[in-house]
């Protein structure tokens, strides 16, 4: 048995465990870094797209997981943002607008940083993480999230402001705002200054305080709109090189309410000159390509930025965590529709890439991609084209010298996880990754529970990964994976201790278990399960809680159940059956909402039905569907006919309209 006094010390246990396990001396606890960007799709390298110039980004996928069907909880920041934050669904946290805190509305649940902060860390925040205004009480979640003030850049003040030149000579406030960096209001842009605070404060860190560990979260408000970057950027994508949405029109069937009629583009001056009919008139197709070839412009500034800022991370904290999202996805054309508010894929689709702590004792410049530092957009010297934001990209990545116009990079990915999992998936996977005490599952009445998580731990496929990555870079090799053919899905403790040949235990790991005490998440309950009978007998408080390294372990383990999603879950509020300007049915006020879209994502289908809502007692009614959409992405992967009518599919629609009312809870498949 343990001293007593060993129990208490984290670290002491952290080191003899690692010397029990591997023989080497542990280390300490992983710092860890989360990037939010607002407004980004998958438009990505890294996620195969063709057009998109994002090496950084693509680097940091090559050396980590890509979760390549990763989903939004709704498609809106507030609601996203606050669900990810506390691992809770937007039915929990009674969060459907940008009018109300959670913590007073719903009930006082941990947040992400807070649960980091009370397990030793030092947490900090700079530019958009918890979204701004009551959603966060007009103080980003503090005094609970964060140990320092949150940092916001000062020229966000003017992010309305009118300084985008339009073709009359005049500044206006438009949709499409490529700028001059110095001549800006303050002289620079927001995610300039968020990089900057964010680098600075790395350095900082490293000089008088690298022995707490970290938890840094930096958030980019590009490409939200307005599309407002450095007009270099312009230069990595000709105008006529920039496509259309290959579906730019409206999906058969498309019931009304399903429709958003991007209220928030409209009453710009550059989108209302175009004098586009309310609600279904096209965007003429020559803007269209112009607001396409911003959000690309603007996706690759932002990629600069992040390299930057990995660069710095890779270079002052070489073993940290990095989780890299999207908060939300957002059309850019398909369907006719532009902006988010939708159940559709393009809206909720969202990018998700971990790179996993490695430990001091590997070789750290093993496996990590190279960032590039970009030239401040402030400095008289970035006067050239956008190509010179990117001219020493990795060649580690696959890139090569070419004319600015036509940089590319291998889209080449160590490991890619192409099973369903969703945003609530990131607390606990974090947590998990961290070595910190696991999460349990919520009950399904959990206001009064301030730590549980609605979503799934992923670490088991990020161990993997990482046991991949460093597999591949042992033997210098580089392949991309489709996830299911070569990646244990999820490796778990068998629940029935009688089944003792199926389960995962041996010798070697009874004998871990008597002597740490140290548990494994068991998922098909939602707790854990300790390691030996003997365990099991032994006091709560004389478990350790303290993830085990699959990595470092895993010769002692025997997979016997897996586990996937069978479907992830989204949602989005309407005030009425049709598009409306007031009350605004892209963004409704919860007090207006009478109809709630619940949409559930399958491996082939997507499903929304839109059910009557009592926004009082914040619950549907399933007796009264007043519009269905069902896409089959088998034979329709863009989602662009409405097949909910189809006698062909009557039973299709029947099974994913009872796996929607069963819920998230029942959907996890065990094998």
């Amino acid at each position: 048995m343990w001293n007593k006094d060993l129990m208490e010390n984290r670290h002491s246990l952290l080191a003899v465990f690692a010397l029990v396990v591997t023989g080497v001396c542990g280390s300490d606890q992983p710092n860890v870094l989360l990037i939010v960007v607002d407004d980004l799709r998958p438009v990505l390298g890294c996620y195969g797209d063709s057009l998109a110039i994002t090496p950084n980004i693509d680097a940091l996928a090559h050396d980590a997981t890509v979760f390549t069907r990763a989903y939004a909880q709704q498609a809106l920041c507030g609601p996203s943002r606050t669900s990810f934050l506390t691992s809770r669904r937007p039915d929990t946290t009674r969060l459907y607008d940008v009018h109300s805190y959670w913590r007073r509305h719903a009930g006082n649940f941990t947040s992400l940083p807070q649960y980091f902060k009370e397990n030793g860390y030092h947490t900090a925040s700079a530019g958009k993480i918890f979204h701004p205004g009551i959603v966060s009480n007009h103080s980003d979640d503090q005094p609970y999230s964060w140990s320092e003030t949150p940092y916001h850049p000062p020229t966000q003040a003017h992010k309305q402001d009118p300084v985008c030149l339009g073709p009359d000579g005049s500044l206006h406030t438009s949709i499409y705002c490529p700028v001059q960096v110095e001549e800006q209001p303050g002289g620079s842009l927001p995610d300039i200054e968020t990089t900057r605070y964010s680098v600075s404060w790395l350095k900082k860190w490293g000089r008088e305080a690298a022995a707490q560990p970290f938890f840094l979260a930096v958030g980019y408000h590009k490409p939200h709109i307005p599309l407002k970057f450095p007009k270099q950027f312009l230069d990595l994508y000709p105008i006529s090189s920039v496509p259309l949405a290959p579906n730019r029109w409206l999906p058969k069937g498309l019931p009304p309410v399903a429709w958003n009629p991007w209220n928030d583009l409209r009453w710009r001056a550059d989108i209302a000159a175009l004098n586009v009919s309310f609600p279904y008139g096209p965007m003429p197709d020559f803007y269209a390509r112009y607001i396409r070839q911003g959000y690309y412009a603007a996706t690759s500034y932002t990629d600069s930025l992040i390299g930057e800022l990995l660069a710095t991370v890779n270079h002052l904290f070489p073993d940290t965590i990095i989780a890299f999202i999207g908060d939300h996805g957002w059309s850019l054309g398909e369907h006719q529709e532009w902006s988010k508010f939708s159940n559709f894929e393009v809206s909720t689709q969202v990018p998700f890439i971990i790179r996993n702590w490695r430990r001091t004792t590997h070789n750290n410049t093993a496996g990590h991609g190279t960032y590039h530092h970009p030239q401040s957009f402030n400095q008289p010297e970035y006067s050239g084209n956008g190509h010179s934001a990117y001219e020493h990209v990795s060649s580690r990545m696959g890139c090569e010298s070419v004319p600015p116009k036509s940089v590319k990079c291998s889209k080449r990915k160590a490991v890619e996880y192409s099973g369903l999992v969703e945003l609530v998936d990131l607390f606990p996977t974090l947590v998990d990754l961290a070595g910190l005490p696991i999460l349990p599952q919520c009950p399904k009445d959990s206001s009064q529970v301030r730590v549980c998580t609605e979503g799934m731990s992923l670490s088991h496929v990020v161990q993997r990964s990482l046991q991949t990555l460093n597999s591949n870079t042992k033997h210098n090799t580089h392949r991309s994976t489709n996830s299911w053919d070569v990646m244990t899905n999820e490796i778990l403790i068998n629940p029935s201790e009688s089944n003792k040949e199926n389960s995962i235990w041996s010798i070697g790991r009874e004998h871990m278990a008597e002597t740490t005490g140290v548990r494994h998440r068991d998922h098909t309950v939602g707790r854990s399960m300790p390691l030996s009978v003997e365990t099991s007998k032994a006091k709560p408080q004389q478990m350790h809680q303290k993830r085990i390294d699959l990595l470092e372990t895993e010769r002692y383990f025997k997979p016997a159940t897996y586990a996937e999603k069978k479907a992830v879950f989204s949602q989005y509020p309407r005030p009425g059956p049709t598009p409306s300007r007031n009350p605004d049915s892209d963004q409704p006020h919860t007090r207006d909402v009478t109809i709630m879209g619940y949409s559930i994502r399958t491996h082939r289908f997507r499903y929304t039905a839109w059910l009557k809502f009592n926004n009082q007692t914040y619950r549907p009614d399933y007796k009264h569907i007043v519009a269905e959409e069902l896409y089959d992405h088998k034979t329709d992967p863009q989602e662009d006919h409405n097949v909910a009518g189809k006698r062909f599919y009557t039973q299709h629609k029947r099974e994913v309209y009872s796996m929607l009312v069963r819920g998230w809870r029942e959907a996890v498949r065990y094998s």
